[in-house]
């Protein structure tokens, strides 16, 4: 891919994100996807792409959770890479890590691109996982210095577990405001439904009891556990799937509920549930998430093509706009109108109210963390 069919494809999704301002997820959606087949909104596109050889390109692989996520990744990403490029994608799924990592201790890798986040992160670092970026290929000056945090990874999103409450039952200022109040159930009475994972719910229990991020880690286990057994009488239900959390916020069947930003702001915006988020606390991953091409993976040209586009700010802002992830390039809040860039994780002042997980600490705990969390629960 040359670097100007680059800076077309860039100038065309720009020019999308301007036009379509104002319109909803399901209306930009409609947009997108006829721009990405040749609309007139993204007419050159086309002509960028007649000008690849297409039958001669090998397909670039790419590992995805299923559902809403992978329909975003889609149209935000490889979509329109298609387009301009001509270079076929193909998707496996479900996205698990622990095959990802026996694909690499077999040497028998069949994955081009991944996004790995979290403790996953350190994980693949440390296993050498992970191709050298090839910045021959890949434009270092279209991306942040914050993108590049893990070296051989380029960030694209971010994402917070947040606290969320019914604003039919808070209408007024005196509404929950931070985990200690998720965990008040004296000053705040009410239907309350945590997620069944360990890494946010444990974090939050340990805000909730009053740990100082500066004093945060390493965690004290016990007093995690102490905390959580608070709660746990009080809690109606724990969910694993985010359409389920979903699903109980938008049929108003819970009042207070700790979700992914992404999806809160879906059901908020687009269905409209009568919830507010709260970006104090919000227990952030921090942008430990990055695109990484996987050593010996089949396609080492077409990964290093596709990481060359995701970090851009156009292509993040798209993503913005499908799933409500915040982009780790500063420069896709140019392309957001401003409500929405205040929904986002790293918008400034909400990254500023955050707390930000040390996933260097999950890496080397998450198996015993995973055992307790599990025996908890059961017990």
């Amino acid at each position: 891919m040359t670097d100007d069919s680059v800076d077309e494809a860039c100038a065309c999704l720009r020019k999308a994100l301007i036009e379509t301002r104002g319109l909803d997820r399901r209306e930009f959606l409609q947009a997108l996807t006829k721009a990405t087949a040749g609309s007139v909104l993204l007419a050159p596109l086309a002509a960028v792409a007649s000008r690849t050889t297409q039958a001669a390109e090998q397909p670039v692989t790419y590992f995805t959770y299923g559902g809403a996520w992978k329909q975003a990744i889609a149209s935000a990403f490889f979509d329109p890479f298609t387009k301009s490029t001509g270079i076929p994608v193909q998707y496996q799924e479900p996205y698990i890590f622990a095959k990802l990592r026996a694909m690499h201790e077999a040497k028998a890798m069949q994955i081009d691109v991944v996004s790995v986040q979290g403790g996953e992160m350190y994980q693949a670092k440390r296993l050498n996982m992970i191709m050298p970026l090839d910045f021959n290929v890949i434009d270092h000056s279209a991306l942040s210095e914050r993108q590049l945090r893990h070296g051989n990874a380029i960030g694209a999103h971010m994402l917070s577990h947040v606290i969320c409450y019914n604003k039919k039952k808070w209408p007024g200022e005196h509404h929950p405001k931070s985990w200690a109040d998720v965990w008040d159930v004296q000053k705040f009475p009410g239907r309350r439904v945590l997620r069944r994972e360990e890494v946010w719910v444990t974090e939050a229990a340990l805000k909730a009891d009053g740990v100082k991020d500066s004093e945060f880690y390493p965690l004290d286990v016990a007093r995690a556990f102490r905390s959580l057994d608070r709660i746990k009488p009080h809690v109606k239900a724990w969910y694993y799937d985010n359409s389920q959390a979903q699903q109980l916020m938008e049929q108003e069947e819970v009042d207070i509920i700790a979700m992914m930003n992404g999806r809160a702001t879906e059901s908020i915006l687009n269905a409209k549930a009568p919830f507010e988020i709260v970006w104090n606390e919000a227990i952030c991953e921090g942008g430990v998430q990055g695109w990484i091409a996987p050593v010996g993976c089949p396609n080492p040209k077409g990964a290093m093509k596709f990481l060359d586009i995701v970090g851009r700010a156009e292509y993040q802002a798209v993503f913005a706009r499908l799933m409500y992830y915040a982009p780790q390039n500063p420069k896709a809040f140019d392309l957001l109108e401003p409500s929405l860039a205040k929904l986002m994780p790293s918008y400034p002042e909400n990254e500023k109210l955050a707390h930000i997980i040390n996933f260097e600490w999950w890496a080397d705990n998450l198996p015993m963390m995973q055992r307790r969390f599990q025996q908890w629960l059961q017990s």
